[in-house]
C-alpha cells in the first residue's frame, strides 16, 4: 500500500477543475498501470485522465442494428443491408444511425461502452461500436421477446417497419479499463459510474450530442433506458422532455442475469 498525506485521492479530466474522490485501491491500480492516459500529482494526490482518452477518435458509434415489423402475429427481424466503414469491425452487420430517417424508432439506451466495444490493443484503444460481446449477443437474442413485450403496452403500429438503434449516453470508456485492465467489481463499478457522471456533466457535448440523436426521432417512437440502476436516472431526468412525443420505457441492462425484456417498465 502506498502512503498518502493531506489531499483526499481524486480524479480529475485534463481540462475539466472538478476533483472526485476515488477509493485507495483505485488511486494504486491506476498509478501502477504507467499508462499513458494518465497525469499523476502527488503533492495533491490528483489522477488526471488526459484529454487524448476522450478525444474524437476514441468515440464509440452509435448504430442501427436491426429493422423490425409486426404483421399477422409475427414478428420479422432484419439487419441492415450493408455495414458502415465506421464501424467495419462489429460482430454485427450494423450501419450509422441516419439522423433523417422517416419511419419511427426504438432505442436501446445504453451507458458507455466497456471492453468489448473496443479492439483488443495494449498499444491505443480502437472504437468498434456500439454493444458488442455478451451485451449485443443477449440484445440479438431478445429482439422478438423485446417486440412482444412492448406490444402489450399497446405502442407498438401494426405493419410499420421500426428500426432499432443502439444509443451509448456517453460514448467513451468511463470504465477505464484500458488503463486498468481490472475486472468489474464493486471497485471499478464505483469508478465508472463516477466517471460517467463526469463526462455526464463536466463535458457540455457529451449530453448536447445525446439529447440531439434523441431529438432527431420521429413522433411516437419508443425509448428505453437500459442503463444500469446506479446511472438510471440521471438519463430519466433527459428523457422527460420527451414525454410528449415518444412512449418512454426503461428496464434492466440488456447484460443482466434476469431476462431484460420482461423487465420494461412504462414511464409515460
Amino acid at each position: 500500500m502506498l502512503s498518502h498525506v493531506g489531499h483526499k485521492l481524486s480524479i480529475t479530466l485534463e481540462g475539466y477543475p472538478i476533483q472526485t474522490e476515488i477509493s485507495d485501491i483505485v488511486y494504486e491500480e491506476l498509478i501502477a498501470s504507467n499508462s499513458k492516459y494518465i497525469l499523476l500529482d502527488e503533492e495533491t494526490n490528483t489522477i488526471t485522465v488526459k484529454r487524448s482518452f476522450f478525444k474524437k477518435n476514441k468515440l464509440v458509434q452509435n448504430v442501427t442494428r436491426f429493422f423490425v415489423e409486426f404483421a399477422g402475429n409475427e414478428v420479422t427481424i432484419e439487419s441492415p443491408a450493408e455495414k458502415s466503414e465506421l464501424v467495419i469491425n462489429s460482430s454485427f452487420n450494423d450501419e450509422l444511425i441516419d439522423m433523417n430517417y422517416k419511419n419511427k424508432t426504438i432505442a436501446i439506451i445504453l451507458e458507455s461502452p466497456h471492453i468489448d466495444e473496443y479492439e483488443e490493443s495494449k498499444e491505443k484503444l480502437v472504437p468498434i461500436g456500439a454493444a458488442q460481446g455478451q451485451t449485443g449477443k443477449k440484445i440479438e437474442k431478445s429482439i422478438e421477446n423485446l417486440i412482444l413485450s412492448l406490444l402489450n403496452y399497446e405502442v407498438i403500429e401494426h405493419l410499420h417497419q421500426y428500426r432499432v438503434i443502439l444509443i451509448n449516453a456517453v460514448n467513451f470508456q468511463t470504465s477505464l479499463h484500458f488503463i486498468h485492465e481490472k475486472p468489474m467489481n464493486n471497485y471499478y463499478r464505483e469508478l465508472r459510474d463516477k466517471m460517467w457522471l463526469k463526462m455526464w456533466t463536466e463535458i457540455p457535448q457529451t449530453k448536447y450530442d445525446f439529447i440531439k440523436q434523441l431529438d432527431s426521432l420521429k413522433r411516437d417512437s419508443i425509448l428505453i433506458n437500459a442503463c444500469p440502476k446506479s446511472l438510471k436516472p440521471l438519463v430519466n431526468q433527459e428523457l422527460i422532455q420527451f414525454a410528449d412525443r415518444f412512449s418512454l420505457f426503461e428496464s434492466n441492462h440488456p447484460s443482466s442475469t434476469e431476462n431484460w425484456t420482461k423487465s420494461l417498465f412504462k414511464l409515460n
